[in-house]
């Protein structure tokens, strides 16, 4: 399970150097220019598709963010940092598509989400309570591997093993990341 957690932890790093730029890029208001809905402001059926959070700004900074961490990985691989069973796909080969697929299916795996979200009419960064407002948090903690796992399974094709032990390390590290974005004020609420 050490190798496994390892190999999904390696792939995940540029997630994390992805959510950190967000968290800055929130609290500071950097590429403001990029802050406009990935909806445009539309609806659908008198309700917004995915609402204010989710931007062209988190979109840009997710696929820049995720490929500049996929070409620590692929330099990693090639000075042999790291240890071969660290990885879960040849970084020198395909690092560079990695990094991409990562960062647009973080920001894809959330939407359908928010748009379940604005049908139900939770806010944006709002909750709900009861037995859907669970089911709600957990799919927030994972609904981006869902669209990360959909863009990379065959570059990647990883056994059923990988993705159900990705979505446990996933949840995790999202609330993690999430709580501690909380406490240094770059994020509203605590996840």
């Amino acid at each position: 399970m050490l190798k496994l957690t390892c190999q999904i932890l390696f792939l995940e790093f540029p997630l994390i150097l992805a959510a950190i730029a967000q968290g800055f890029c929130i609290k500071y208001d950097w590429l403001h220019a990029l802050k406009k809905p990935l909806d445009f402001g539309t609806s659908f059926r008198g309700k917004r598709i995915f609402g204010d959070n989710k931007t062209w700004r988190g979109l840009v900074i997710n696929v820049l963010f995720c490929s500049a961490g996929a070409i620590i990985e692929v330099w990693l691989q090639k000075k042999n940092v790291v240890p071969a069973w660290f990885l879960l796909a040849d970084y020198t080969k395909h690092g560079y598509q990695i990094g991409v697929l990562l960062g647009l299916g973080m920001t894809l795996g959330e939407l359908p989400n928010s748009f379940l979200k604005r049908r139900l009419e939770i806010p944006p960064g709002g909750k709900k309570g009861g037995f859907l407002g669970v089911l709600f948090f957990l799919f927030d903690q994972v609904d981006l591997i869902i669209g990360i796992w959909i863009l990379l399974f065959f570059l990647i094709r990883p056994s059923i093993v990988v993705i159900l032990w990705s979505f446990v390390l996933t949840a995790f590290l999202h609330v993690v990341i999430s709580s501690v974005g909380y406490l240094l004020r770059m994020r509203k609420t605590i996840v």
